[in-house]
């Protein structure tokens, strides 16, 4: 795991400095070592957290005998088997960046259909003067780009872009990113918070033609395909072949050359992995929690009964309350517009975790993959209340803001009931997405100043989500829902937050339940083995039965939040920014939770602050 930056030339005598200053601005990602490599049309650095091959094989820029050159950032799980079909290449180290180098120079870009991983890098061919980008399928590694012309530079972070003079002056606020920011939390696709700088989108390659400035990018993964392929019925050969995959996805993210362990907040995706980690033999997984002295939002007691269970040892760090100085921490390491509340704990328990481990294997992905959300529920739910007629609607919905009182619970009844009825009027589609709105889109008039309106345009953050369930058009609408949220909530939101905070500490999380043959196994499953009833992550707590307590496959979702509801900011920041923002906005926590709401306009004051010019 690592931190990657570059440009293409100039050949000019301030490129090394430059660079330098880029590759120094990622330490956090790499504190093992630094390198860097320039042959005056290219310029490449790395920072390197060091997992295999620690010694001098892991280092970075890596040239292979063919002349190209690669800075890579993540793992390649299946590497050694790669090798095994790469004959007639003679290895010299223990790194898969070496693997990658051969697998390049023998398949060519095909080659990323053959790894197994989580990745982002980029390779430099001096003979031909092209540079390819790629990202892995599901978007756990990052990819910043700025190109203009024959210019182009990419990071892993986009604060290593804005060192560059050119870049540092033209990149600006996009507004489009603060309307996705406003609506949903984050920042969706290829956006980022600079106009000028965008994201490979995951399971993507990109090529850069440096003597013509022709750039391309090619799709090399298709998820939608396998949404809607035929069903693999819910029997018990699909349990055993999930309990296969689900195992050996854990196996080859035990293999390191430093000491692993596990996320576990006691819900089920984290205690599944936790077993399957204890059941492969060897030392035992040393597992990381945190706790809060909010009873709705601790959930230690569980994690610690599992702990138990597998007869591992639980390191449980007391959250204590989250202020506005924790969160501006969490803001620098994200860069972007981010407004998740589980930002905080998730860096303590990174923080946590840092300290005795390199390498933490996590529970993330599986309620994408297999209907863990409550808003799956919801949307079966919402099918029925939609045929209820709409002035009956409207009715339950003043009934619900004149009864209702906001008890700041983590994702309470009152505030999920709300949210529900809110939705009223939206087709199916619309009214999934809008289970995660923090503010409605007909609400930015009241926020944003007329300038920054009419830049937006007729600029719909709700079209995003439109354009992905159209790729799925025809399939179980269980099964285009868990599509939409993978390209959304869990691309640009859950990988974005588990990069960041885990980097921020020079840790390496990986995440078993995306391993990619896993994702297409469950993708083509009968929505029955994801959610039966009420009873959702069907084929997980099945498999399970035998490894985990029953009262904890029994337990419901909860979620990884914090208690941000103290942070206190009501208002936007008018009096800094008049040109971006309407006057006299404000919020009223008495009549509504905006426990959100509240965090965004925190987010938003600190990111403003920060970053605008």
């Amino acid at each position: 795991m690592c931190g990657i930056a570059g440009f293409t030339g100039p050949n000019d005598d301030r490129s090394g400095e430059w660079l330098e200053t880029m590759t120094a601005s990622l330490a956090h990602r790499g504190p093992d070592g630094q390198g860097t490599w320039t042959d005056g049309a290219m310029n490449l650095g790395h920072r390197r957290l060091a997992i295999l091959d620690l010694g001098d094989g892991g280092r970075q820029p890596m040239v292979s005998p063919s002349g190209r050159v690669v800075v890579f950032n993540g793992e390649i799980y299946n590497h050694l088997d790669l090798r095994q079909q790469l004959t007639g290449f003679t290895f010299k180290t223990r790194s898969d960046t070496e693997t990658l180098l051969a697998a390049w120079d023998h398949w060519g870009p095909s080659c990323l259909e053959r790894l197994v991983g989580m990745f982002a890098f980029a390779l430099w061919e001096p003979d031909s003067g092209r540079l390819f980008l790629a990202r892995d399928r599901l978007g756990k590694k990052p990819l910043y780009l700025w190109r203009q012309g024959r210019f182009l530079a990419f990071a892993s972070e986009a604060k290593a872009l804005l060192h560059l003079p050119d870049i540092h002056t033209r990149a600006c606020l996009d507004v489009r990113a603060m309307a996705d920011f406003l609506c949903f939390g984050y920042v969706l696709g290829e956006k980022s918070a600079w106009a000028g700088i965008s994201r490979l989108p995951p399971a993507h390659w990109a090529a850069f033609d440096l003597r013509s400035g022709e750039f391309q990018q090619s799709c090399y993964w298709h998820l939608d395909r396998h949404i809607l392929a035929e069903r693999i019925p819910y029997d018990q050969a699909a349990r055993q072949r999930f309990a296969e995959l689900l195992d050996d996805a854990v196996a080859i993210r035990l293999q390191a050359d430093v000491s692993v362990g596990c996320f576990l907040s006691g819900g089920v995706d984290s205690s599944a992995i936790a077993a399957t980690a204890a059941r492969m033999g060897g030392q035992k997984p040393r597992t990381f929690s945190v706790s809060f002295p909010q009873q709705s939002f601790n959930e230690s007691v569980y994690a610690q009964k599992v702990a138990d269970h597998l007869g591992l040892e639980l390191q449980c760090l007391d959250g204590g309350m989250i202020d506005a100085e924790a969160v501006g921490r969490g803001l620098d390491a994200t860069d972007e517009f981010f407004a998740d509340t589980s930002l905080m704990p998730t860096w303590l328990l990174n923080q946590s975790a840092s300290r005795q481990v390199k390498v933490a294997l996590s529970g993330d992905g599986a309620d994408e993959i297999l209907a863990g959300y409550s808003t799956y529920a919801a949307d079966r739910l919402y099918r029925w209340y939609a045929r209820i007629p709409a002035p009956i609607q409207a009715g339950l919905h003043r009934l619900a803001d004149r009864l209702l009182r906001p008890s700041y619970g983590k994702v309470s009844f009152d505030y999920k009931l709300r949210r529900f009825l809110s939705g009223r009027g939206q087709n199916r589609q619309r009214a999934h997405a809008w289970w995660r709105v923090v503010f409605e889109p007909d609400a930015l008039p009241l926020i944003l100043a007329d300038p920054v309106l009419e830049s937006l345009g007729d600029y719909d953050p709700m079209a995003t989500f439109e354009q992905h369930f159209k790729s799925v058009d025809g399939a179980d609408f269980l099964d285009q829902c868990l599509y939409v949220d993978i390209k959304t909530w869990l691309a640009d939101d859950i990988l974005v937050k588990a990069d960041r905070m885990s980097m921020a500490h020079g840790l390496e999380v990986r995440s078993p339940f995306l391993d990619h043959r896993l994702v297409e196994f469950c993708a083509r499953l009968d929505p029955c083995a994801k959610m039966q009833g009420a009873r959702q992550k069907v084929i997980l707590k099945d498999v399970m039965a035998d490894r985990l307590p029953a009262d904890i496959l029994s337990r419901r979702k909860e979620g990884f939040g914090a208690p941000t509801a103290g942070l206190g900011c009501e208002i936007l920041p008018t009096l800094d920014f008049p040109h971006l923002f309407r006057q006299g906005f404000q919020l009223d926590g008495r009549h509504e939770d905006i426990t959100y709401k509240s965090f965004a306009l925190v987010i938003l004051s600190q990111w403003m602050r920060r970053w605008s010019r």
